[in-house]
């Protein structure tokens, strides 16, 4: 049996202002575009998948919105 190990690093990111309008814009299509694959797919593991990421895009989204 193989155990996957992920490792988490923190980091900081310095955005101007339209850097981080086209940030959050790129993420908001990506994020629609998850939806939309996570409710056409049938395949239940692969579906799982794509609502992950869905869910770590949303993450993305709010810490980008933070003021």
């Amino acid at each position: 049996m193989t155990t996957t190990q992920t490792e988490s690093t923190r980091f900081t990111l310095s955005l101007d202002g339209e850097e981080r309008s086209q940030l959050l814009s790129l993420l908001d299509r990506a994020c629609r575009d998850a939806h939309v694959e996570a409710r056409r797919t049938e395949t239940p593991d692969y579906q799982e998948l794509v609502h992950h990421q869905e869910a770590v895009l949303r993450g993305l989204i709010d810490k980008l919105r933070r003021p």
